[in-house]
């Protein structure tokens, strides 16, 4: 569904006398490159990502739980069966037991090496035992399912046997009552014990017996940030001031939730360009990310007023995940970097299509030639669609590149 082109443009002298046309051109170092990027949502694509499809899979079931939570409904996914709820009280009894098994109190939690943040898009090594828990109860299917393994957990805490790891800065309630917990089971001597022990199983009982998705949905949030700070920061795809208005914890859930989709419909676009153009100079490759970040940073406004009950906004207005994506990344041009890129694509794909137009001959046949150059780096059935329109929008990017600087380069963003 998705697709990449790389066009050239640029113009070559004609003398007097004759007119002597190259085909297919050689592009000359002038050339303005154009990599144009349709972009399907990933759930369409036969070729999907994996690990992106696991994200959308978390966003998904998040999502599904913030409307169940708010609504104040009781949440089932599929009919309960009793072989799947054997199977799945045998997959928290056996977490639940690692987890009492690992090293108590450990810190030792593993950290992925910059460079290897966006290779396939790692998951996360840090995660710590109530987001560990989280990726676990995401496969239950109806609420029972989400009320036996808190009562796990429960129990665990109760006989002092489980005793994990939870980050410091993970602060939702579930993340705050297991801390709470071990705390006191560590302490010599606490005022109140009694009471405090009694409000901690009181919280348990009340998550168990009536609100099951409230620790769950609170765990989801804190881990899905993690997960975005993890590959737009941590592999340098982009600054933390871009990523923190998408993560902002102030924020509803719901609200959250409409953030993280366009968080992964950015990784999703990266996707593609790693896909089709793997030689692609990174600093172009993180232009489209920088610009696909501002543009959404943009209407985060209207997203909010969405989500709010009061307000009856048109979401035609603001970008959605479902949206297809069409990006024009403007390479700048005498750049080596970039003809050593375009070279290599022109090695593995041959040209799709070239054409020479005369500029402003005079009579002797002196004048210019404007040429242009298509490569196509992932073929889709969309293809035909695209060289309908090729000519008008191939005169709008010649008018362009005439504006442009040997150092110039930006990115333009569409979506329909």
């Amino acid at each position: 569904m998705s697709y990449v082109v790389l066009h050239g443009i640029w113009t070559a002298d004609v003398r007097r006398g004759g007119c002597a046309v190259e085909i297919p051109p050689e592009p000359s170092p002038s050339a303005q490159w154009v990599l144009e990027l349709l972009s399907a949502p990933l759930v369409q694509e036969p070729d999907a990502s994996k690990p992106l499809m696991e994200l959308h899979a978390e966003i998904k079931r998040l999502e599904t739980w913030c409307r169940s939570w708010m609504a104040g409904t009781r949440w089932v996914d599929t009919q309960q069966t009793d072989e799947h709820r054997q199977t799945f009280a045998k997959k928290i009894d056996e977490f639940i037991d690692s987890s009492i098994h690992a090293a108590r109190g450990s810190t030792s939690l593993g950290h992925a090496r910059d460079a290897d943040v966006l290779e396939g898009f790692a998951v996360r090594e840090d995660l710590d035992f109530a987001e560990r828990l989280w990726t676990l109860v995401r496969h239950a299917r109806d609420d029972d399912d989400l009320s036996e393994s808190i009562a796990a957990v429960a129990e665990g805490l109760e006989t002092r046997k489980l005793q994990p790891y939870i980050r410091q800065s993970n602060d939702s309630p579930l993340a705050q009552v297991i801390r709470q917990a071990l705390q006191m089971a560590q302490a010599k001597t606490l005022v109140d014990a009694e009471a405090e022990k009694e409000r901690l199983a009181g919280q348990l009982d009340t998550w168990i017996d009536e609100q099951p998705l409230d620790p769950f949905v609170q765990v989801g949030l804190h881990k899905l940030r993690g997960d975005f700070w993890f590959y737009f920061v941590g592999g340098h795809l982009a600054t933390p001031r871009q990523v923190e208005p998408f993560l902002d914890t102030d924020k509803e859930p719901e609200q959250l939730v409409a953030r993280f989709w366009l968080l992964l419909r950015v990784l999703e676009v990266w996707w593609l360009i790693q896909q089709a153009v793997p030689g692609m100079p990174r600093q172009f490759a993180c232009q489209t990310v920088s610009a696909l970040l501002d543009h959404f940073a943009a209407a985060l406004d209207w997203i909010d007023r969405d989500s709010d009950e009061e307000n009856d906004t048109d979401a035609s207005v603001y970008p959605q995940y479902d949206d297809w994506l069409k990006t024009s990344i403007f390479l700048p041009v005498y750049s080596t970097e970039v003809q050593t890129f375009v070279a290599a694509i022109a090695d593995g794909f041959d040209p799709a299509r070239y054409t020479a137009a005369a500029i402003d001959p005079d009579n002797q046949g002196a004048g210019r030639l404007q040429y242009s150059l298509i490569l196509l780096t992932k073929t889709p059935g969309l293809v035909d669609r695209h060289f309908s329109s090729d000519d008008a929008q191939l005169d709008v990017l010649a008018d362009a590149s005439t504006s442009l600087t040997s150092s110039s380069s930006f990115c333009v963003v569409n979506f329909y």
